[in-house]
């Protein structure tokens, strides 16, 4: 059956079956189709453009065309129509590689894709739109649009990571042996393109000889067992760099056929990272080994969880056979009982207060041994919350063996030196007496040897007398209980110079004594330094003519007061200053300065036992200055 559209010269015999036929073809198109005369008034408007644009029929009939479009298209577009009238081109496609927009009953612009053709009839040119409301298709083509620049900003983030965390990637065509590279794989191996050929041999190749064959051997096992491949070794770069490698990789399984084709991973480099890895693991080997020789073991306690760490030493002093689960309670309970309570409260006092402890107790082994540990420990605070206990276990058997010994060995000695000292006296005083008789009874008979020899005797008799009381009084700064007591040494000071003053009041000496020195400490011993101090500023200064002695008050670096006494007698040389607190050590002969030697050892040793340290500065014939300190803290507290 022939239709009446495919015979165009039969529409002109039945006008009506034509407009009823085109009828259906406009109100069935799925496009729009808007049709305009030259003065832009829509004269046909089908079905399709209702539901485009949103108007009805006859509230756009007759109406400008600019109905239709959006204000900002409005004054160009009739000038284009007209123009797309002269040209004698009777059909077009609106908009290229430009969007066109159409405007709804309801103000929503929208994009179109546009076909127009023109009719130029006796009644003059009419122009008609196809229009196709292409909003679905431009917001796939924006999504579209976006979703590559989101894929290259991804891509390049990925390499910018890639090049940041020096990451390379890899393939290998299990089929063929065949690898490739990812440009960043080259930088990580630290090798030219030309250098890493695309296969498995040629990354053999860069591996260190030290590592090849561990890396062949660990591949070949993953590979047959099916496992990913996860494996550390270092290479060789092209200018002869070791560098560390991690590389990882896992096959892939084609889903259809079950066969495993290809395998892929990633390579980086480590080498940072594993050099402190290895630094740690030396330091903490070192630590271990160093421990194990001190017996010492470290320790730290999670005050939230209560949960400890301890330190391979801990379990060999504790001597357990192996480490097992060993809790806070069952360390305290090693303890010996009469130490157990004395252990719980300082750490309770750390964990509570933030106070530290350093403690020599009593321990029971596992195997029953008694031992003597020493046990330290301090709370470590954020914003004054305690966060962390830390602390050290010390085996000191053998230390407080030595020390028993040295303390029995030292009573011993001070017991000798007592007594030879006291059963020296008893000879030395009768050498002193007889000589003194034997100078009374030959009298003016003497000769000059005579009384010269005598004078020798008597001399000598009393330089010993000197050194035993010398003696005597060092090892008695051993045994005194020291007391803790607050000690004026300005006092102390000024009545040892008042003393020597009335002893030599020939002497023109200037005394420059600061009021207000005081310390902590006992003031027998203190006593003893400041006479012996001062005594050597008197005998030093003795051949000056306008002598000088200052003792006063200055403080150290950390603010800590600091205590002088100086002069400004013969000085000595600071290269002989190691020797000037020993016992008999002494910078100047007997006969130009009289003493023993013992004066100041026993200084030191007294401020030595207040917890304090003294030391000196001095040039020759300028004069000495003795510094010393005396912590309140700690004063009488050293035994």
């Amino acid at each position: 059956m022939k239709l009446p559209i495919d015979n165009p010269d039969s529409w002109g015999s039945d006008p009506a079956n034509a407009a009823a036929l085109l009828a259906g073809v406009l109100n069935s198109a799925m496009d729009a189709i808007v049709t305009v005369d030259e003065q832009q008034r829509i004269v046909l408007y089908n079905r399709a453009a209702e539901e485009i644009f949103g108007w009805p029929r006859h509230a756009v009939l007759l109406q400008p065309l600019e109905k239709l479009l959006p204000g900002r298209f409005r004054p160009s577009h009739a000038e284009k129509v007209k123009r797309y009238g002269n040209t004698g081109v009777t059909s077009r496609r609106m908009g290229g590689r430009s969007v066109v927009y159409g405007l709804r009953a309801s103000g929503e612009e929208f994009p179109l894709e546009v076909s127009i053709s023109y009719l130029d009839t006796s009644e003059g040119k009419f122009f008609t739109a196809i229009v196709r409301d292409i909003t679905e298709a431009e917001r796939l083509r924006l999504q579209q649009v976006e979703s590559y620049a989101q894929l290259l900003r991804t891509q390049r983030r990925l390499l910018e990571a890639q090049h940041l965390g020096r990451i390379g990637y890899w393939q290998l065509d299990l089929t063929t042996g065949l690898m490739w590279w990812c440009d960043e794989s080259y930088d990580v191996l630290g090798v030219e393109r030309a250098l890493l050929d695309g296969t498995y041999e040629g990354l053999l190749r860069l591996i260190h000889p030290g590592d090849r064959a561990a890396f062949i051997a660990t591949r070949e096992a993953v590979v047959q067992a099916g496992l990913a491949l996860d494996i550390e070794f270092r290479v060789v770069t092209s200018v002869g760099e070791v560098r560390w490698i991690h590389l990882l990789g896992r096959v892939d399984i084609n889903g259809e056929s079950g066969q495993r084709n290809r395998r892929a991973g990633m390579i980086q480099e480590i080498t940072a990272h594993k050099l402190a890895e290895l630094a740690t693991a030396r330091g903490a080997e070192l630590l271990n080994r160093t421990g194990a020789l001190a017996k010492v073991g470290g320790w730290e306690v999670d005050p939230e969880t209560m949960a400890p760490y301890w330190s391979e030493e801990i379990y060999r002093i504790c001597e357990m056979d192996a480490p097992t689960d060993l809790t806070l309670e069952k360390l305290t309970d090693f303890y010996a009982p009469e130490a157990q309570p004395v252990i719980r409260t300082a750490f309770m006092a750390a964990l509570e207060e933030g106070a530290p402890w350093d403690l020599d107790l009593p321990l029971v082994t596992a195997r029953g041994r008694r031992i003597w540990v020493r046990t330290q420990g301090r709370a470590l605070l954020q914003d004054g919350k305690v966060v962390r206990l830390v602390g050290a276990l010390q085996d000191i058997t053998e230390i407080k063996g030595v020390e028993n010994k040295l303390k029995f060995s030292n009573q011993e000695l001070e017991a000798f030196s007592y007594s030879v000292s006291h059963d020296l006296r008893s000879p030395l005083n009768t050498i002193h007496g007889f000589s003194h008789l034997l100078a009374k009874q030959l009298g003016k008979h003497a000769d000059e040897k005579s009384q010269h020899y005598l004078s020798r005797i008597q001399a000598g008799a009393m330089q010993m007398g000197q050194l035993i009381e010398g003696l005597l009084s060092l090892s008695q700064m051993l045994r005194v209980q020291l007391r803790s007591e607050r000690v004026d040494l300005s006092m102390l000071a000024r009545n040892s110079l008042d003393a020597r003053q009335a002893f030599e009041p020939e002497r023109q000496v200037t005394l420059h004594i600061e009021s207000g020195l005081v310390a902590h400490g006992d003031e027998r011993l203190l006593r003893v330094v400041m006479d012996n101090l001062l005594g050597n500023a008197w005998k030093f200064s003795g051949q000056r003519a306008q002598a000088e002695i200052r003792v006063g008050q200055t403080s150290d670096a950390a603010g800590e007061p600091v205590f002088f006494v100086c002069d400004n007698g013969a000085g000595f040389d600071m290269a002989y200053v190691d020797k000037l607190f020993e016992p008999f050590q002494r910078l100047h002969g007997v006969s130009e300065f009289p003493g023993t030697g013992i004066g100041l050892a026993t200084v030191r040793r007294v401020i030595g036992r207040h917890g304090g340290r003294i030391w000196a500065e001095s040039s020759p014939g300028i004069g000495a200055c003795f510094f010393f300190t005396l912590p309140a803290a700690s004063a009488g507290q050293q035994a």
